[in-house]
Parts: structure tokens; C-alpha cells; sequence
């Protein structure tokens, strides 16, 4: 056989080969369309400690045990800076990490789906957080809610059953607390924390939607908690705006206590290991956290958030598993203990997961969870919008010098 007709036999080779490959796309197109990669764009919560770092570390993970998937972070300034004031619902992606005081908005203008938890040992209360009318619409992530952190020697903050008896011992005592009254979002959390003390969270979130006005009560309450900061602190944009501050501060003995959420320890804990002298800051074994206090309203735990992962109303069914997939390797406890187990030199991210885990590294998690469990969450829609409409006339009143100025500030 001459060389030429070898090489026509080939060729009418191939062309056979082609024939059955496209007459195989044709009769199975799903065969065909997985050969293709996936390209999953995710848009996770934002404010996290060292965020990007963290989404390489799950990523690297996740593509390893699934090479036909990649995974696409959504980091826009526009998302990162408006997550809470239209970011997330005009963002387009295949899976979002959804602030659970926006979830009945998200499920309200078509972005979610309802779907099936991929394990069933998450907390009772951060299940409740993802269900709207019986189906769940997100799988629980991190728990989040502003916690009490001070010196283990001070054991009468820990004692404190409500806010008038922990300032009256702040002031007794001549320590200082760091707390953030600054910001739409975290006003607004302050004004329904202190509100559903008083009213309990259901009767505060529809006291919040009808009513325009400030509660006198929240307001004395608000400005009672001011008194134990040191002046210029609580108040200040600047310091808002540094993450991380007011954790540094306590770390470093400038105040007695600082109130935030639980990954805002960090913080603190890495400026200990990076930036001070040996034995001149707290360590983290100096350090206690408890619940803020809810005296008033003894059915109320304390108002909490969960941050839960959802799947796109419009995801592509070649999508679909993927994001499943995605989302049940975020809750394992293998991308727990890779994001939370600390390196060498690192503090604990110290986020808290919305179930039980073991990290070995990072001893406050059972502090933690215990002071953050029992928490209900607001799940009203248009409740995010509203809370921040109310935090800029609470940001009035509260810098008034007087009356007349926080009658303007009410009816401009």
C-alpha cells in the first residue's frame, strides 16, 4: 500500500472518528456539554478578615477535588462597598453569600431558589434564619452578632444583667468601653438590638417598618452607652472606617471592653503578635466575651444575623450541581478547618461557623458559640432599607446639642 493511500486511510479515518462524535453530541448533548469546564461565579460576603486570601484558600481546595470547575470571585468595589444598599440584589452571579437581614428581599425579587441542605447538624437558629414560609432558600454559613469582649480579671462586666448596671460599673470602675455608633448599617442594628430588648424583635421589626419616628427610650439608651467611651471615639467616622480599631485598642489596654462581632477579635489578637512588646497587650487568654445585655425582655436572646449561601433562581442546569457542590464543600468541615485553623504567626479569623466544629488552634470558639447562641434574626422584608433610612435621623439626633436640633433632625 502506497504512502498517499495510508494517509487517505487516515484521513477517511478521522472522518469517521468526527461523524460518530458529532452524531454522539447530538443524541447525548449532556455528554458533550461536560466536557466543557464550568465557570462558577460566586459572590461571597465581603466584610471578612483578609478576605481575598481567604477565597484563594477555598478555591485552590475546591478546583483540586473538582477540575472541571472554576470558581470566579465577584470583587467589585461596587459589591464590596454596597453589599447592604442594592449591591447584592443587582449583582449577577451563580451563587451568593446572602446577609440573611436581605434574604426575603432577594427571595422576593427572584434571585434565589429554594433548595436542600447539604448536612443536618446546623444550628437550629441559623436554620430558621434561611427559611421563608416552610423552604429553605440558603444553606448556613457564618453566624454573626455583636458580642462583649473584656478582661477575664473583670468579672463584674461579665455580671452585668442590663446596660444601665454595666455603665453605672464602666463608670464606677473608670474604664473606658469602645463601641461603634457610626455607619447606616451598624446604627440600624444598634437602634433594632436595643428596640427588640424593649419590645421584644417581632413587635421592634413592625415598629420599625410603620413608624418614622425614634423610640425616646432607645435613643436615652444609646446615649447612656455613650457616656463609658472615651470622648471622640464611638462617634467617629474615621475610626469606623479602620477595621479592626477598636479590637487594637482593647488589645492594646487603651479601653476596658470593646463591643463587635466575633471576627473582629482578630484584629486585635494579630496586632498582639505583630506589634507589641513582649507582655505589653492582652494575649488571648486574658480575654472573656458574653452576650450584650437584654434585661428588659427575658424572652429575647439578643439579635443575631446569618450569612447564607443561595443559589441564582436562574442558574444553568450544567450549573446546578456545581453550585450544590460548591456550596456543600463551604460548610465541610474540611473548609472550616482550612480557613480557620491559623498558620504560624496568624490569629484566628475567629468567624463563626453555623455549626458545631473543632478548631484546635483558636480557644474562644466554645466562648463564643455559647454567646452567641439563641439568637433571632429580622427576616421582614424591606427591614435592611428602612433600619438604614432610620440610622441617618438617628445619626442627627444623636449629635444634637439639644432639643430643638433633634426636633430638626425628625422633621427636617
Amino acid at each position: 500500500m502506497s504512502r498517499f493511500a495510508s494517509i487517505c486511510g487516515l484521513f477517511a479515518f478521522s472522518a469517521t472518528v468526527r461523524s460518530a462524535i458529532v452524531l454522539l453530541a447530538i443524541v447525548h448533548p449532556a455528554a458533550a456539554a461536560a466536557a466543557e469546564p464550568i465557570t462558577l461565579k460566586v459572590a461571597l460576603y465581603p466584610s471578612v478578615p483578609m478576605p481575598r486570601d481567604l477565597f484563594a484558600e477555598l478555591e485552590g481546595a475546591f478546583e483540586g477535588k473538582h477540575p472541571g470547575i472554576n470558581v470566579e470571585l465577584v470583587d467589585t468595589q461596587h459589591f464590596n462597598d454596597d453589599y447592604y444598599s442594592g449591591a447584592l440584589l443587582d449583582t449577577e452571579a451563580d451563587v451568593y453569600e446572602v446577609d440573611t437581614i436581605l434574604l426575603t428581599d432577594m427571595i422576593a425579587a427572584g434571585k434565589v431558589q429554594a433548595l436542600d441542605l447539604p448536612r443536618n447538624d446546623y444550628f437550629a437558629d441559623s436554620i430558621a434564619a434561611v427559611t421563608r414560609n416552610g423552604k429553605t432558600y440558603a444553606v448556613p454559613h457564618w453566624l454573626c452578632g455583636n458580642l462583649l469582649f473584656y478582661r477575664k480579671a473583670d468579672g463584674w462586666i461579665g455580671q452585668a444583667k442590663s446596660w444601665d448596671e454595666l455603665i453605672a460599673a464602666f463608670l464606677e470602675h473608670g474604664r473606658h468601653l469602645a463601641v461603634d455608633f457610626e455607619g447606616h448599617s451598624t446604627l440600624g442594628e444598634w437602634y433594632l438590638t436595643l428596640l427588640s430588648n424593649k419590645l421584644g424583635l417581632e413587635e421592634a421589626e413592625k415598629r420599625v417598618l410603620k413608624s418614622h419616628g425614634l423610640d425616646d427610650e432607645v435613643v436615652a439608651e444609646m446615649r447612656k452607652i455613650l457616656e463609658a467611651c472615651l470622648p471622640g471615639t464611638c462617634r467617629s467616622r474615621d475610626l469606623h472606617d479602620r477595621t479592626g480599631y477598636y479590637s487594637r485598642a482593647f488589645v492594646r489596654g487603651e479601653v476596658g471592653a470593646y463591643v463587635g462581632y466575633s471576627e473582629s477579635l482578630h484584629y486585635g489578637l494579630q496586632e498582639a503578635l505583630e506589634d507589641c512588646r513582649l507582655d505589653s497587650c492582652l494575649s488571648e487568654s486574658d480575654i472573656a466575651v458574653r452576650a450584650l445585655p437584654v434585661a428588659g425582655n427575658a424572652s429575647e436572646h439578643g439579635l443575631g444575623w446569618v450569612d447564607g449561601l443561595a443559589i441564582d433562581n436562574h442558574v444553568s442546569a450544567a450549573k446546578l450541581q456545581a453550585a450544590k457542590d460548591f456550596i456543600a464543600f463551604l460548610t465541610s468541615d474540611d473548609a472550616y478547618s482550612l480557613i480557620l485553623e491559623p498558620e504560624e504567626g496568624e490569629a484566628p479569623r475567629y468567624l463563626m461557623p453555623a455549626l458545631p466544629v473543632t478548631i484546635e488552634h483558636a480557644a474562644m470558639y466554645p466562648s463564643l458559640q455559647v454567646a452567641l447562641e439563641g439568637r433571632s434574626t429580622g427576616t421582614e422584608a424591606g427591614l435592611n432599607a428602612r433600619l438604614r433610612e432610620t440610622s441617618e435621623t438617628l445619626d442627627c439626633v444623636l449629635a444634637a446639642a439639644d432639643k430643638a436640633a433633634e426636633a430638626a433632625c425628625e422633621h427636617p
